[in-house]
C-alpha cells in the first residue's frame, strides 16, 4: 500500500511507502521510550536499546520519501559509543517518537484535507459527509 498526499503542487507524491508498517514502526518506538524510562538499565541493556533504535530508524528509512529522510536524518542521534547512558537512549528515543507522532498526525491531517477537498458531500447538498471513510486507517 502506497499513501499519497496532496502536496502544495498539482501532482501528488508519495510520501510513506506501507504506513501500516509506519504505524507499527512508530509502536516500537514508543514502547521503547517507555521501557527506557521504566526500567534500570545496565550497559548491556543499553547497548540493546541502542541496536534496536538503530533497527528501526533503518526500517524507517526504506519508507520514507527522500524529503522525510534527509529530516529524518537531521533528527536522528548517532552514539559515540556502544552502550549509551540511559539519559542518552531517553532523549534520543523521545525524539524519535516525537517525529514520528508529528508525522502521523501530519498524515491523518492530509488525509482528512484530501477527502474534504475530494468533495465528499451529501447529496450533493454541500454538506460535509460525517459518515466513517471507509478503507484502512492510519
Amino acid at each position: 500500500m502506497t499513501l499519497h498526499l496532496l502536496p502544495t503542487q498539482t501532482e501528488p507524491r508519495e510520501l510513506v511507502r506501507h504506513p501500516e508498517k509506519l504505524v507499527r514502526l512508530a509502536a516500537v518506538a514508543r514502547a521503547m521510550l517507555d521501557e527506557v524510562r521504566a526500567t534500570p538499565c545496565d550497559a548491556e541493556g543499553c547497548e540493546r536499546f541502542r541496536r534496536i533504535y538503530e533497527r528501526t530508524l533503518s526500517e524507517l528509512g526504506g519508507l520514507l520519501s527522500p524529503d522525510l529522510q534527509t529530516e529524518l536524518v537531521y533528527l536522528t542521534v548517532t552514539f559515540e559509543t556502544p552502550s549509551p547512558t540511559p539519559s542518552e537512549l531517553r532523549i534520543a528515543q523521545a525524539e524519535l517518537v516525537g517525529w514520528l507522532e508529528g508525522l502521523l498526525n501530519g498524515i491523518a491531517a492530509s488525509a482528512i484535507e484530501e477527502r474534504l477537498l475530494a468533495g465528499d458531500t451529501i447529496a450533493g447538498r454541500g454538506e460535509i459527509d460525517s459518515r466513517p471513510m471507509s478503507g484502512q486507517y492510519l
